[in-house]
């Protein structure tokens, strides 16, 4: 799992929790929307320099177990105490018991199940108020919450690179595409689309017989390119002495 991949599948969870509110990450340029707001940022993110090595349908699958924290800021403007009409109403400060309502969730068994899925762990940590901190007229009340994350991180192939869409393999080294060049899921079933329909072939490259297998996408960066990323150390050819028998010296 990239960093992109860990963001994406943790703002689906919060925004699966937190539907009534606007979810966005912080540190970008956005208008400030009326109703509660939830506010996530992403820490550092260190992991084991030495992975975990394996090897999936003949290629190297190097996993590297990660960690970083997630910040959650709630801001909203609370409960109001009196509904009367003609009444000037009181706002309670509800931040911290709905961030806690929060954390419940996350204790849950169906986050549990949901880590299980995703291989994603998360836990919790105490939860601040921090209103008197928030300088904005927009809301009255703030809380902020601090998730430690555990995930994994995969480098796939020789250079450590087929793990984005558009490569060969998956980051647990399924193949993306068998034989006649249908698209696979992680579990090695054709993909379909919306209609139940299997997506189309790859093109077959009438020399080889083999799907001409789509380049890799560069990174915004300029990393990553598809001379680099299809290069392999190759395979044996011929084995000697292939049943081990002892010579004789």
């Amino acid at each position: 799992m990239t960093q992109n991949e860990l963001k994406r599948t943790l703002y689906n969870l919060v925004a699966e929790y937190f539907a009534g509110a606007s979810i966005t990450w912080g540190k970008v340029k956005a208008v400030s929307p009326n109703v509660p707001q939830v506010v996530l940022s992403m820490g550092g993110i260190s992991r084991r320099y030495l992975p975990i090595t394996r090897s999936a349908n003949g290629v190297p699958v190097n996993g590297y177990p990660s960690q970083t924290t997630l910040q959650v800021d709630l801001y909203t403007k609370g409960a109001a105490t009196n509904n009367d009409p003609g009444v000037i109403a009181a706002y309670e400060n509800t931040a911290v018991n709905d961030l806690i309502d929060f954390l419940n969730f996350l204790n849950s068994a169906y986050v549990d199940e949901w880590g299980d899925i995703h291989d994603v762990s998360i836990l919790c940590n105490e939860v601040n108020d921090l209103t008197e901190l928030v300088n904005d007229v927009t809301w009255d009340y703030r809380a902020m919450m601090e998730l430690e994350i555990g995930f994994t991180q995969s480098a796939v192939g020789h250079t450590g690179m087929m793990y984005e869409d558009g490569m060969p393999f998956y980051d647990n080294g399924a193949p993306m595409f068998d034989a006649e060049g249908y698209a696979l899921d992680r579990y090695g079933n054709r993909l379909t689309d919306e209609y139940g329909n299997l997506l189309p072939p790859l093109l077959i490259d009438p020399e080889t017989g083999r799907p001409i297998f789509p380049p890799p996408k560069p990174t915004p960066s300029g990393g990553r390119t598809s001379e680099l990323a299809g290069r392999n150390m190759g395979w044996f050819e011929q084995v000697e002495n292939p049943n081990f028998e002892k010579e004789e010296t």
